[in-house]
């Protein structure tokens, strides 16, 4: 008799401790990111797309992944989650202002914290105005999860604006970290920029 408790309150710590560790497993409770630059942001559209995007942001060299980044830049991580989508999610993108700094756009299959494996993109880019995270040939279905998704930058964080969408249902908007340069930091971008197109015209 006492050994059949034992062993039903064996199952049961087993079950609390498997419970605890996936309520853990998220990007948002990674002890080691940024505190104001971690947590989740939902998304929806049109009644076609549901879910949410877990972030993490990570202060140069605090990030602990099986991807190696330059311990000079932060590193912004992303997991994209499909709850009761009626459509299927193509495409992640994060918003980037113009000048900004960007590299190493990739995926992880066991980052810190976050659910482990999910769908690999197909592209993972670094263009003028966004870093885009493009899944074709295997899109993120309703209660699917995307691979979690990286970049680095030498700029800090600030919440701006991010995308998915799923093709013809069209997209959603969703806050999220994004490096963005200070002001002052964003002036001298602009006068750099300035200054060259002034030289390209009076060249021409």
């Amino acid at each position: 008799m006492k050994i059949k408790r034992y062993v039903q309150i064996g199952i049961m710590l087993a079950v609390i401790l498997v419970m605890g560790q996936s309520g853990f497993a998220s990007l948002n409770n990674d002890p080691a990111a940024i505190s104001a630059y971690k947590g989740s942001s939902p998304f929806s559209a049109g009644g076609a797309l549901s879910g949410h995007v877990d972030y993490a942001v990570y202060a140069p060299g605090m990030y602990d992944g099986t991807v190696h980044f330059n311990n000079n830049l932060y590193v912004y991580a992303y997991q994209v989650f499909s709850q009761s989508s009626t459509v299927s999610i193509d495409y992640f993108s994060v918003g980037l202002e113009p000048g900004v700094s960007v590299s190493n756009a990739t995926s992880d299959s066991a980052a810190p914290y976050a659910v482990t494996g999910g769908i690999v993109p197909d592209l993972s880019l670094v263009m003028s105005q966004q870093v885009l995270y493009l899944f074709q040939s295997d899109t993120i279905s309703a209660n699917e999860y995307s691979r979690t998704l990286l970049f680095a930058s030498n700029i800090a964080p600030v919440m701006a604006d991010g995308v998915v969408s799923a093709g013809f249902a069209g997209g959603a908007i969703m806050a999220l970290p994004s490096p963005v340069p200070e002001p002052a930091t964003f002036g001298l971008l602009i006068g750099g920029a300035f200054m060259a197109l002034r030289r390209k015209r009076k060249k021409s």
